[in-house]
């Protein structure tokens, strides 16, 4: 009843205002036909079609125009097209447009996801391991994917930045130039002018292009790019009053049958003949008054947004190409300066959002998550001006969360009260997500090491922001596990954590057991391959105070064996560890495997008691059954710096157990593989304790900036110094040290990084590696 009196409410709500509107619209044609009889010259309009990248010749014809002393009285745009025209109409020059062309990251808008840099330690950790970001949502019985390959946070954002995050308009009449935008609905398949309203809504929608990005809703109405029902809206420009049309196309040229080399070939012709026919449809309405621009920017892809520069000088050879047909339309200088003057006296009009004093914060909280916690990441007060960046970067700390479809603002002007308005939009694909792993490493010499995951996300547990984890990998090693966090409250900083763990890992142990003290690079060579298999249960009271820290104490219980997978009749034991633990992690890291800048601080202390027993048919006193207390104190440090395109990442890992009886190690830190002692196999020497330093080099050699991602190729080399021991009266000094090294080229994928790499130790071992995906324990 509730929901049913709402839509019934809002609707005679919404009938109220569209009466309003409508007269408000008539008073506003009226004085434009008044405006119209009282013109010595004919009204102009430009219209400006959609393209991609290659709209930026449309700033290319008009800053032409201005040169020519040209009046622009309407502009009306699809898809790029209404972006360009929508900054005009705003009264901005060509030469202010322009410099977006160079300041503007339009690939970011293709890009939602925030930094690695700027998320929580969790999501982080999280991530690193489960690269295969699939997001799909889980529900019972079926798998749900997103509505775009991206969902339009990055691109709304550039958009409400370059326009001003001007406050909405009773009409775009309104504007320092009158403007249109034109969408199509998906549900009616029909063409939609937006002629009122928020101007980057209204730019949004023209340009959500099918598939990269999803509908875009204005008025109820699910809306995207206009291209396939008006790419080039001349009657729009028509109908608002325009005597003289100037239009410009941007349209692609048709592929040839050479051009059909991959599977999307197809759909691209199929897509811009769709365009192009709107296009010519619209091109034959033009009369002889008109006139009719063709920048040459066929050849240039919608995507490739390094050639802006490049259509913005196409379309100003355009325009002066025609500049005899052009110069009709020219004003004296006098003239020209009143218009201009007009125009700027409009622009002074707008309300921007930098200089609007917000009222009131209003926040439409379409999620699971209570309001206070919504509130909290926000942290927007009212009572004060509020500027873009502060708003975006309060914006980003809440979208870091990754559980948001999209949160979008707006100022409006509500019964003389200045709001922000924002939204705040769950995933309409969750609350549920699976995620998926892959990582293989092969030396070519000794077995592959290799792994496949998957990963299932429950978030819908709590107001909170509780979530539940399973986790399932199979492979060289085998993992089960399930982790319950649990928020206190809605800021997140205190917390809980409880997980459940299996494990089954392989690992290398010395032929000769006496090896296992203070073992030799020899022992990569002569080792029993031992099988780790573990039940952990831990229980752990966390604090967060930023999103890239945080603190945890708590209390673990282990319960496992170990035994000699290839040699059953040497033996086996098993062991039972309780304790308590402290940690400290600090991630700032832009990118786990290959950093650009950032640092990594992990610190863990731990106390156990530890009971070992071994039914060993091979009597060994070092195996012998035992009881002992231990402390380990684990250090992982890193931080990366970059230059342009250099790149140095340093790493020092270092892990100490005392004890007063064993050496043998049940929690073992492990040595071997790429940039971990390169020349060896991966994990192929083991030891109680560990030392490892490296310094490793990278040239950024290609960029490699696919819009949706980048995959930079890199080569380098490193520098490497460590080694394990297991004697614990062994003095730092005096333990078994190696010095290795690497040169490697690789690729940040998006799969993980696919690296080929050679290896080199001080005593000859070399290896060569190829490594998909990361290594992570």
């Amino acid at each position: 009843m509730i929901s049913r009196w709402l839509v019934s409410g809002l609707g005679i709500v919404g009938i109220v205002i569209s009466v309003q509107l409508f007269a408000a619209t008539e008073l506003k044609v009226d004085a434009s036909q008044s405006t119209k009889q009282s013109h010595k010259r004919p009204t102009v309009a430009v219209v400006l079609a959609g393209g991609g990248a290659k709209g930026a010749a449309h700033i290319g014809v008009l800053k032409a125009l201005e040169e020519m002393h040209i009046p622009v009285d309407y502009i009306t745009g699809t898809s790029m097209g209404s972006y360009v025209g929508g900054l005009y109409a705003t009264g901005m020059s060509a030469e202010e447009i322009e410099s977006l062309i160079y300041t503007v990251d339009w690939n970011r808008g293709y890009r939602d996801r925030v930094n690695r840099s700027d998320r929580r330690v969790r999501d982080k950790e999280y991530e690193d391991r489960y690269q295969l970001n699939t997001d799909l949502g889980l529900g019972f019985g079926e798998i749900k994917a997103k509505k775009g390959v991206v969902q339009g946070q990055n691109m709304l954002r550039i958009l409400r930045e370059t326009t001003g995050n001007l406050s909405s308009f009773d009409s775009f009449d309104h504007l320092a130039i009158p403007y249109r935008s034109v969408a199509t609905d998906i549900i009616k398949l029909e063409e939609v002018v937006i002629d009122r309203g928020n101007l980057v809504d209204a730019m949004m929608a023209s340009m959500s292009v099918p598939g990269a990005l999803p509908p875009y809703e204005v008025d109820g109405r699910m809306l995207v790019d206009g291209g396939v029902t008006n790419n080039m809206p001349v009657d729009v420009a028509r109908a608002m009053g325009a005597d003289i049309i100037i239009a410009i196309d941007i349209s692609s040229n048709y592929k040839d049958k050479d051009d059909f080399t991959t599977f999307l070939a197809a759909a691209d012709q199929l897509s811009n003949y769709l365009v192009r026919r709107s296009t010519q449809e619209q091109a034959e309405t033009l009369t002889d008054d008109d006139i009719f621009l063709h920048p040459d920017v066929g050849q240039i892809e919608t995507t490739e947004f390094d050639k802006m520069p490049d259509a913005f000088q196409a379309g100003y050879n355009a325009a002066f190409q025609h500049k005899d047909q052009l110069s009709k339309l020219s004003l004296s200088s006098a003239d020209y300066q009143k218009y201009i003057d007009h125009k700027q006296q409009a622009r002074q009009q707008l309300k921007y959002g930098d200089q609007t004093k917000v009222d009131k914060v209003v926040i439409n909280n379409n999620s699971h998550y209570s309001d206070k916690l919504i509130e909290n990441r926000l942290h927007l007060s009212a009572g004060q001006v509020l500027k873009t960046s502060e708003i975006e970067s309060q914006v980003k700390d809440l979208y870091a969360l990754d559980r948001f479809e999209l949160v979008t603002y707006k100022f409006d002007n509500v019964e003389g009260e200045d709001q922000l308005l924002v939204d705040v939009n769950e995933k309409s694909w969750g609350p549920n997500y699976l995620n998926f792993r892959f990582y293989l490493e092969d030396d070519f010499a000794t077995a592959s090491q290799y792994g496949i995951g998957m990963s299932a996300n429950f978030t819908d547990i709590n107001s909170h922001g509780a979530e539940l984890r399973t986790n399932v990998e199979m492979g060289t090693d085998k993992l089960a596990e399930v982790e319950l966090f649990s928020p206190f409250f809605s800021s997140q900083k205190l917390f809980t954590s409880t997980s459940l763990v299996y494990s089954n890992q392989k690992r290398n142990l010395p032929a000769n057991i006496d090896d296992i003290e203070r073992p030799t690079l020899d022992v990569t060579q002569d080792y029993l391959p031992m099988t780790y298999k573990e039940f952990i249960g831990e229980f752990a009271l966390g604090y967060q105070p930023a999103l890239w820290q945080e603190f945890k104490v708590g209390a673990r219980y282990t319960d496992g064996n170990v035994n000699v997978a290839s040699l059953p009749s040497f033996g086996s034991g098993s062991y039972q560890r309780t304790g308590a633990f402290m940690s400290y992690r600090l991630d700032t890291l832009d990118n786990f495997s290959l950093p650009t800048e950032g640092y990594f601080v992990d610190l863990e202390y731990l106390v156990t008691h530890d009971d070992f027993d071994t039914n060993n048919t091979i009597y060994n006193p070092k195996l012998a059954s035992e009881s002992d207390t231990v402390h380990e104190f684990s250090a992982n440090l890193m931080a990366a710096q970059s230059i342009e395109k250099h790149t140095l990442v340093a790493k020092l890992d270092f892990g100490m157990v005392e004890s007063k009886n064993s050496i043998f190690p049940i929690d073992p830190k492990e040595l071997g593989g790429f940039l971990n002692l390169s020349g060896i196999p991966r994990n192929s020497l083991i030891g109680k304790n560990l030392a490892y330093t490296s310094l490793t080099y990278r040239y950024k050699w290609f960029e490699n900036d696919f819009g949706l991602f980048k995959s930079p190729l890199y080569v380098g080399a490193s520098i490497e110094h460590g080694g394990v021991w297991s004697d614990s009266e062994l003095g730092f000094d005096e333990a078994p040290m190696f010095t290795a090294g690497s040169v490697f080229a690789g690729v940040d994928s998006p799969i993980g990084p696919i690296i080929l790499a050679y290896g080199r130790t001080e005593d000859n071992y070399d290896s060569v590696y190829l490594i998909i995906g990361t290594s992570y324990k």
